[in-house]
């Protein structure tokens, strides 16, 4: 799995603009939910497989969609704060938080 800093990240045009924010797992695992992304489209989201909690990008396509790596750096208890929402958690995966989602757009350089 590749690391990827936020430094790394905020030099990709294409990254930076194309960041679905607002996709969550559970809307991305609804029937047909990625059949509107022609172009290479992005959804962050927090996921509980690897050894501890990372934010994790996924690649979306259409139909196709994989997982490329993960951001370095997050601080643990904005993670933590992520996997608490039981409810919103599917297979592993959670949505941002609003104050990760803040965290990640100022690190990134997009406030």
């Amino acid at each position: 799995m590749e690391e990827f800093t936020l430094e790394e990240l905020k030099e990709s045009e294409k990254f930076l603009n194309n960041i679905c924010w607002d996709l969550t797992p559970k809307a991305f695992l609804e029937p047909g939910s990625t059949d509107q992304f022609k172009t290479d489209k992005y959804m962050l989201y927090v996921d509980t497989m690897l050894e501890r909690p990372q934010v994790m990008i996924m690649r979306l396509r259409g139909h196709i969609s994989k997982t490329v790596g993960y951001i370095a750096g997050v601080p643990d208890e904005l993670l933590r704060e992520a996997i608490q929402n039981e409810g919103e958690g599917r297979v592993g995966m959670y949505p941002l938080t609003p104050r990760l989602k803040d965290w990640l757009k100022k690190g990134l350089g997009l406030i």
